[in-house]
């Protein structure tokens, strides 16, 4: 029997980086987070905050709101708002 292969479809590569910015959360509450990859529909994050599933975020730079798509361990993967 041949193994399935689950391969990742992203439309968008991703380019790693190591930006240190802020974000401020849906309540307002401002923390440090490190940018680690982007590409041209979203941001992975590393950062102390406690953030949710579905919450809205502003990077203050650059100036970007996004919505939270997934966490895991101390990071966070955000889609961009268009």
């Amino acid at each position: 029997m041949q193994e399935l292969q689950l391969k990742e479809e992203r439309s968008w590569s991703r380019l790693k980086c190591n930006y240190v910015t802020e974000c401020h959360d849906s309540l307002g509450n401002r923390c440090t987070c490190k940018i680690i990859d982007i590409s041209g529909r979203g941001l992975g994050i590393v950062s102390t905050a406690v953030l949710r599933k579905g919450e809205r975020v502003s990077i203050a730079d650059p100036k970007t709101m996004a919505v939270v798509v997934w966490v895991a361990k101390g990071r966070a993967g955000l889609r961009v708002c268009t």
